[in-house]
């Protein structure tokens, strides 16, 4: 092969590997040519977008009042529920909500259903109900947490300085 010959060779491998880079570079330069074009027609839909924005909507039907607080009452059940009750004619809405608070319901009772928040008094202890339970607090579960812990019997102490012996003490006469 002449030099000439090698030389015809190697444009045409360059040409031919170059060919799909130059389709592509032609591509871009006839989309790009677009681009001020359609900066122009997006700064047109920026502008009537804006005037829609400030231009007050077509009005709607009347609508029926809401209800106020002309129209509420409250009741509480005595324990740990309050609950709010909206009536207006044959409109009724309530929105019961229980009170996140502690309380003592006295010594634990077997058989009896507590509810979160619940304080019960067993075994010298206090304990804080976590989940609606008629469980015993101490048995190892989590319904109950210790809130209190019953210390233990501390010794005797010495008489004091103003005690007397029993049967020491004389009632007045009256």
């Amino acid at each position: 092969m002449t030099t000439d010959g090698l030389a015809d060779l190697i444009v045409m491998t360059v040409k031919a590997a170059l060919a799909p880079v130059i389709a592509d570079v032609a591509a871009v330069r006839a989309q790009l040519a677009a681009v001020p074009d359609l900066q122009k027609d997006v700064a047109a839909v920026r502008e009537r977008v804006a005037v829609a924005e400030v231009r007050p909507g077509p009005a709607g039907p009347p609508g029926a009042d809401g209800i106020g607080f002309d129209d509420l009452s409250v009741s509480y059940d005595g324990d740990r529920t309050l609950t709010l009750t909206f009536v207006r004619g044959d409109q009724r809405k309530a929105f019961p909500m229980t009170l996140p608070f502690l309380h003592y319901q006295g010594v634990y009772q077997d058989g009896k259903m507590y509810a979160p928040g619940d304080v019960v008094t067993h075994a010298g202890s206090a304990w804080h109900c976590n989940e609606v339970t008629a469980q015993k607090p101490g048995d190892g579960e989590t319904v109950w947490q210790l809130m209190v812990k019953r210390g233990s019997q501390g010794a005797q102490g010495i008489a004091g300085r103003d005690s007397y012996p029993a049967g020491m003490v004389a009632h007045p006469v009256r």
